[in-house]
């Protein structure tokens, strides 16, 4: 685990310690890849919002005028089919993207 790694420089290693530059390069190595994977995962989670937010937006706005029930029908079919469609790719393109987080975090399939 990353953290193991890192403990001898927390608690026993100092600055003019021997062996602290491979070290050092071992624990710039670690941060970096942790930093990219922070990065790739906040980019999933942004990405996923931003999808999620769309479906927030009303359906149709009500009119002040009366309609028929055929054309409440007809105007809530003609919009909601679109909507449904949308939400439908946007939960396939959330998988891929939890999909894509799972396998840069691979976590320990055996923890709960």
């Amino acid at each position: 685990m990353m953290c193991d790694y890192l403990a001898p420089g927390i608690e026993t290693l100092c600055w003019n310690s021997e062996n602290i530059n491979p070290f050092i390069s071992k624990a710039m190595k670690i941060v970096t890849e942790v930093d990219e994977l922070v990065k790739k995962m906040k980019e999933n989670v942004r990405k996923i919002v931003e999808m999620m937010e769309k479906w927030t937006k009303p359906l149709y706005e009500r009119k002040n005028k009366a309609m028929l029930a055929e054309d409440v029908e007809q105007t809530h079919q003609a919009l909601v089919g679109p909507r449904l469609e949308d939400v439908r790719n946007n939960g396939k393109e959330i998988h891929k993207l939890m999909k894509d987080t799972q396998d840069n975090i691979k976590p320990d399939k055996k923890s709960p």
